[in-house]
């Protein structure tokens, strides 16, 4: 039997030096995964609350046109504060459908809002938009909205702005307590005035 006597391997300081290598690269491949990560999460956020002021947009615009149709001498539209009655023709008479903001409930929120009340700091709450047609019950029609504005400009135009906030809160905006906020503006002009 042949004993080998030149037998190389990795000494234990060579192999706790690769340790180390090994180690810090782990760690900083995981933090660009974290990072890229919550960027992904984070954009994903802004595009979510940009689609829901669109989304709404569209919907109001949508029932705005209709206002008016074959009512005779009714009024088309009115506007309360935050709220939009459109009246319209379609399935009786007169129709209507109604657009207002509610609280949200506090147990579905997250994050930080109003953390002060006495001093007023913190995040502002978002409302929902409701939806209410004819005599049925009214359903959420849009959830984290902060503010919604109808205007009048004539009697055949009406601006529409509403602003919507992100669910949660993002650790890189420092803005608004974190959370991201989104403003979508229309002019709608109505058909049939």
């Amino acid at each position: 039997m042949k004993i080998l006597k030149n037998r190389s391997g990795f000494t234990l300081i060579e192999m706790l030096v690769s340790m180390l290598i090994t180690g810090i690269m782990v760690a900083s491949a995981f933090e660009f995964y974290v990072s890229m990560h919550n960027q992904t999460m984070v954009q994903e956020e802004i595009s979510e609350l940009q689609q829901n002021s669109r989304a709404c947009l569209v919907d109001i615009t949508k029932t705005l046109r209709m206002a008016g149709f074959k009512i005779g001498t009714h009024a088309p539209y009115l506007i309360n504060g935050d709220s939009l009655y459109v009246f319209y023709n379609d399935t009786q008479p007169v129709d209507t459908i109604l657009y207002y903001l509610s609280a949200h409930p506090d147990n579905d929120l997250q994050g930080t809002y109003a953390e002060n009340e006495e001093s007023g700091e913190g995040a502002g709450t978002p409302n929902q938009l409701m939806k209410k047609v004819n005599s049925n019950r009214a359903t959420m029609f849009s959830d984290y909205v902060l503010d919604i504005n109808f205007t009048q400009v004539n009697p055949s135009i009406i601006a529409v702005s509403i602003t919507t906030q992100a669910s949660k809160p993002d650790e890189d905006y420092y803005d608004n307590y974190g959370f991201r906020t989104y403003q979508a503006d229309e002019q709608i002009f109505l058909r049939n005035i």
